[in-house]
């Protein structure tokens, strides 16, 4: 939905040394990337982690990718939001999304179906939108949240911090096409993305009119470029992750696009504890549909296509325990595509 070329890239101290990270990062800075998202699972926080990193950069645009909807509260979310946006001179996207119960719960010791969490990324979109705005905050009819009396201080506003939110199912896709600047798909299967795409436009018939009518198509891509066995079972590793060991949404999803089957297989090996089982229970037609693997040219093709497709700004997203050469091949192949 925007013209202009974009590209992405996760990264993280969790899982490269900071001094390594912030090198890699100024090399980044002069190639075809764009984007830099940084994730926060249960290691180092990503607001430090942008606020370093920023340094090291005068071109990238860097981004929580993705930020829980429970840890921190649509106050506290919009201060340091603020705060960033601030620093990297307006090269700041706040990109949002609801986790998923076994990290809110077990970890951060809050009741993940309050209400509904449907209801608190609504809640925490609109109050967002009103803080950063600069008008004094009366968001009085929550059922979550009820701010009242503040407004945000020592910042010239509004300020236009784009708001991306992850969503794979109906209602919340409907939800980002209604608030979002940005959509994470994270991941997808590519062959669905259109009909995807038809429930996030649902969404546009209740968008309020001081939001743009442009939103980011911006899905996360486990990509590696090798055609190596390693480099499968790399690929096959992450996906078995996400499907057997990230609660029900990944799982559920491979479901609904036809892989059910397989997609209890994996549960079933990875609740077992069966790593191993479970990996290689993800197929060559999963990887196809839902990652990148291949050499360089392959690589840039199938990037090539995924735009076509009416992505606006693929993520890369390297395989955790992805081998340094494979790393700089992967990276290399886009930053010069």
């Amino acid at each position: 939905m925007n013209s202009h070329q974009q590209l992405g890239l996760i990264l993280s101290y969790d899982y490269l040394k900071p001094t390594l990270c912030n090198d890699l990062i100024t090399l980044l800075d002069d190639t075809c990337f764009t984007h830099l998202f940084i994730p926060e699972l249960w290691g180092h926080d990503a607001f430090t982690q942008i606020a370093s990193m920023a340094k090291y950069t005068t071109n990238l645009v860097l981004g929580t990718g993705i930020m829980n909807l429970f840890s921190r509260t649509p106050a506290t979310l919009a201060q340091t939001a603020a705060s960033l946006y601030e620093l990297t001179e307006g090269k700041f996207v706040l990109g949002l999304g609801l986790s998923g119960p076994s990290v809110i719960q077990d970890w951060h010791g809050i009741p993940y179906y309050q209400v509904s969490p449907l209801q608190r990324t609504r809640e925490y979109f609109k109050i967002l939108r009103l803080i950063l705005s600069g008008e004094r905050v009366n968001y009085e009819s929550g059922k979550i949240f009820r701010l009242k009396g503040f407004k945000l201080r020592g910042f010239e506003t509004p300020l236009n911090v784009p708001l991306f939110l992850a969503a794979l199912g109906p209602k919340n896709l409907a939800l980002a096409g209604e608030l979002a600047d940005g959509w994470f798909p994270i991941w997808t299967s590519f062959r669905e993305l259109p009909e995807l795409m038809k429930e996030l436009k649902k969404g546009f018939e209740k968008r309020p009119e001081n939001i743009s009518k442009e939103v980011t198509i911006a899905p996360f891509i486990i990509t590696c470029a090798s055609n190596s066995s390693k480099a499968k079972l790399l690929v096959q590793k992450n996906l078995a992750y996400y499907i057997g060991g990230m609660g029900t949404f990944y799982f559920e999803f491979m479901k609904r696009i036809g892989f059910e089957v397989e997609a209890n297989r994996i549960r079933v090996a990875w609740q077992n504890g069966e790593r191993e089982i479970a990996a290689n229970n993800v197929t060559d037609n999963m990887i196809d549909r839902i990652a990148v693997l291949g050499n360089r040219e392959e690589i840039r093709e199938r990037y090539k296509k995924l735009r076509q497709l009416g992505i606006d700004l693929p993520v890369t997203m390297l395989p955790y325990n992805c081998p340094p050469g494979i790393a700089i091949d992967t990276i290399g192949a886009l930053s010069d595509s």
